[in-house]
């Protein structure tokens, strides 16, 4: 991958020297010439600059929009990657965890427990579990 990176630097180098070849050779000779063609030949310059910013600018622009490509790739191979590492199981259902009693019974007295260590009036009548249900994650804990 490194040596793709360096003859893809020369190449651009290499182009963007020949292109800008005729104009600096044009100025770097060492004649008499009038202030209107010198004036040209600084706007040529002028001119290529510009060119050549806006082409990498382009170009890096291109470079960028390719990135969701990349996101994509790299997730489709972690996809599957996780999926060779773990083995497929069947999805167990979901089961009614209200209808145990003796978890419904730890629960309370925790609940029971945490209220009394802070300070908290707990009714008379007692604590009531009226259902027990899984949590969902939130998006942000998938992170």
């Amino acid at each position: 991958m490194k040596k793709i990176k360096g003859i893809a630097g020369l190449a651009f180098g290499a182009f963007f020297t020949a292109l800008a070849a005729p104009l600096t050779t044009m100025a770097a000779t060492e004649q008499k010439r009038s202030f209107g063609e010198t004036m040209g030949y600084a706007l040529l310059n002028t001119l290529m600059g510009i060119v050549i910013v806006f082409l990498v600018l382009l170009l890096i622009s291109k470079i960028i929009s390719l990135f969701k490509y990349i996101y994509k790739f790299e997730q489709g191979k972690a996809t599957k990657k996780v999926e060779a590492e773990a083995p497929v199981e069947a999805e167990e259902p979901q089961e009614e965890l209200s209808d145990d009693l003796e978890l419904v019974a730890v629960i309370t007295a925790a609940i029971h427990a945490y209220e009394e260590a802070q300070g908290n009036e707990i009714p008379v009548e007692g604590l009531v579990v009226r259902s027990i249900r899984k949590a969902g994650k939130a998006k942000w804990q998938n992170a």
